[in-house]
């Protein structure tokens, strides 16, 4: 670089922030980087091809541009501009406004090839003299590579130009191809370094992103869930990485109904307000049914309530519903029963979980219910993250004072063996459990309060039937034997021999 591409003074009429903060508009990713990028910073974005590096890059120009900086977008590759545009404008956030107006493009590819990488940083101390952008993509960084001599001439570039973008003010991103476990120097120079990945399990594929090096930022550290959607990138910081230090401040003299008073005795009159509990049995049980008990008696209170469901759909739920008596429909349609619907099909267990807090934020609910948890075991890549994931979900519902019923299947048929994945009802504070019994050749339903952490409740097992009338709750059912073992029967001489009372 020259005397003359040094840069000069710059203009008083350019509005310069003064917080040294430059967000990235991208969703959850200021989040993962401790709020944002630095003014003036240098930054890597790595990842193979076909990762969302372009897309990843572009949006935060457009974003920047939407925030009233002049964005530089300078690309090391043949591809010409007018191709790369013609990919963006599928994007919502492509704006042509802005590309004729605040968005420069400079192919710095010749340049590269016929002086090397000191004739395309002048090329950039130039253009930066002139258009005075904050915020600038080198795209290509590949060709740098390979232009370079030596690992000493490409970490003198690096250096120079670190040292340029700083004193220019312009945040600087640099997109490179995946290097793998393989160091490279300018890693070592650059502000910032991060991966764009793929994770394969089986055969489903899931993106990541990690922030292995951000300097003055507390970013979150570890691999995170993102995906591309018509909007761009949305990511997803894991939830046990972000809850670390959040509180939460029960109250244990409050208790929540379910308007169903046989079994709000049997919890000692409800559970407490801001606990969660998992209705834990095997399908068909009436774990369903009692937990929309529980989101009517709220709804005739006047509270928010909010189903998170992710096996039935709402109109199967409301008809369901209404075959017992419960009627859905006309909270539905006033507001104060909010229906969410995720079917499990390959999301990710974070994606679920934004889902679920946003409902509640948006709705402002006092009630939650999550039928099918099993579901996020299902949509989890790495399952070694489920219990930090759970405790980090259960420890964010209280933290935001829904009081929260989680549904979780358990086999048909009674297992002995010790269950290989851990469950939801390890991190909830109440348990009921629903089993089935069978005498006489028929099915009966039984129902017992397991653990209630923060009060008394009757330990006896009862029997549950459900008709067109509603549900009911028998007075101290005796009779029933192994109910905990998996595998529950009536002792001989109380066999129950009424077929009106049968499941």
């Amino acid at each position: 670089m020259t005397q003359d591409d040094k840069l000069p003074t710059v203009s008083p009429r350019q509005t310069i922030p003064n917080d040294g903060n430059v967000t990235t508009g991208v969703a959850g990713l200021d989040e993962i980087l401790g709020g944002g990028l630095a003014e003036g910073g240098l930054y890597m974005i790595e990842g193979m091809a076909g990762a969302g590096k372009t897309i990843l890059s572009s949006q935060i120009g457009f974003h920047r541009v939407g925030q009233g900086d002049m964005v530089l977008y300078i690309t090391l590759i043949a591809e010409s501009h007018t191709k790369l545009l013609s990919h963006l404008r599928a994007m919502s956030f492509y704006d042509a406004d802005a590309i004729s107006e605040r968005m420069l493009f400079v192919s710095g590819y010749h340049e590269l090839i016929r002086d090397g990488l000191s004739g395309f940083l002048s090329l950039i101390a130039a253009t930066i003299r002139t258009s005075r952008p904050r915020f600038m993509v080198i795209d290509g960084f590949r060709s740098a590579r390979e232009f370079s001599s030596t690992e000493l001439e490409l970490s003198q570039f690096i250096h120079e130009l670190s040292a340029f973008v700083s004193a220019a003010r312009c945040t600087t991103l640099i997109l490179a191809p995946l290097s793998g476990n393989e160091p490279h120097p300018e890693h070592t120079l650059v502000d910032g370094l991060i991966e764009l990945n793929r994770y394969n399990t089986g055969m489903r594929r899931a993106r990541e992103i990690e922030v292995h090096k951000l300097r003055a930022r507390d970013h979150l550290l570890g691999k995170h869930f993102f995906k591309i959607t018509a909007d761009g990138l949305v990511t997803y910081p894991r939830l046990e990485a972000s809850s670390a230090n959040a509180q939460d401040v029960p109250d244990f003299e409050s208790r929540l109904a379910f308007g169903f008073p046989d079994f709000d005795q049997m919890l000692g009159g409800g559970v407490v307000r801001g606990s969660t509990t998992t209705f834990i049995g095997p399908s068909g049980v009436g774990k369903t049914l009692l937990a929309l008990k529980f989101l009517q008696a709220g709804v005739a209170r006047g509270e928010q309530c909010v189903y998170f469901g992710l096996y039935e759909s709402p109109e199967r739920l409301i008809a369901k519903a209404a075959s017992v008596g419960i009627d859905l429909k006309d909270a539905v349609d006033s507001g104060h029963l909010l229906l969410e619907w995720h079917p499990a099909v390959e999301l990710a267990i974070d994606e679920l979980a934004s889902e679920l807090i946003a409902s509640i934020q948006r709705s402002k609910a006092s009630r939650l219910v999550v039928d099918g948890v099993d579901g996020f075991f299902q949509s989890a890549n790495r399952t070694e993250r489920l219990g930090l994931f759970l405790n980090a979900l259960t420890h964010r519902l209280r933290e935001a004072g829904v009081t929260t019923l989680v549904t979780e299947e358990l086999p048909l048929y009674g297992d002995s063996t010790t269950p290989t994945t851990l469950r939801a009802s390890a991190m909830t504070e109440n348990i009921v459990l629903l089993r089935y019994v069978e005498a006489n050749s028929s099915l009966y339903r039984m129902v017992s309060v397991v653990k209630q952490r923060e009060g008394s409740h009757d330990t006896a097992i009862r029997r549950l039937t459900i008709d067109s009338r509603g549900l009911h709750i028998s007075e101290g059912f005796i009779g029933s034997t192994g109910l905990l073992s998996g595998h529950p029967s009536l002792a001989p001489a109380l066999s129950v021999s009424d077929p009106g009372q049968r499941a």
